[in-house]
């Protein structure tokens, strides 16, 4: 029951490799991944894993917001943005390879570890696909952004930000609505269309480069 989430990210990223054949993603995929283990090592042996849950939406929203998503997210993005001395085109492309091997080791280590027994389909197939929209839809908003912030387009560099912003928060609200008992069938039906956007949009601009060759 394991295998998809601990393989889905894996193979992903693997697939991306063969697609993207480039060199240069093999620096920021290393350090994602070495970022995982030692942000893992760190939880494991100076944290407790397990907890209780709230029945408060706010209170399970702030701890995944902060242990398992946001935090991670940004602060993993900002020291290798911050150590490297590479261009800001190059770190905001590499975005992708930075997270994804991260969100691969680390994503497993936090389903796992918050349940001794037994594992829930919500944790094991719908979240992993949850984490891999956020990352795409995050780095094609921040090549973007990117682009627009260089070619001085105000608007369009507003509504990239709140694009990202709202893709880097909503896995906590899925897990905060998972962690309440909230209906089932609300959070897939809004996850589904949570994860299929990216992917959708990444399929139209892909009709439009070969109509326009």
């Amino acid at each position: 029951m394991l295998l998809f989430l601990i393989l889905f990210l894996p193979c992903v990223f693997t697939a991306y490799c063969f697609i993207v054949k480039d060199k240069k993603i093999i620096l920021p995929a290393a350090a994602g991944f070495f970022s995982a283990v030692l942000v893992c090592a760190c939880r494991y042996f100076f944290s407790y894993e397990h907890r209780l849950v709230y029945s408060s939406f706010a209170e399970n929203f702030i701890y995944y917001l902060i242990k398992q998503n946001f935090l991670p997210l940004v602060v993993v993005t900002l020291v290798f943005a911050l150590v490297t001395r590479d261009s800001w085109e190059y770190k905001v492309k590499n975005f992708f390879a930075l997270m994804c091997p991260f969100f691969a080791v680390y994503l497993p280590y936090c389903v796992i570890t918050a349940s001794e027994y037994y594992y829930q389909a919500y944790d094991l197939f719908l979240k992993p696909f949850i984490y891999l929209a956020m990352l795409v839809q995050i780095s094609i908003c921040l090549i973007s952004l990117y682009n627009s912030l260089v070619n001085k387009k105000i608007f369009a560099a507003v509504i990239n930000s709140l694009i990202i912003l709202f893709y880097a928060i909503y896995p906590a609200i899925s897990d905060a609505l998972y962690a309440i008992d909230h209906a089932f069938a609300i959070i897939l039906i809004l996850g589904l269309i949570f994860s299929l956007v990216p992917f959708a949009l990444l399929a139209i601009k892909q009709l439009r480069t070969n109509k326009t060759e």
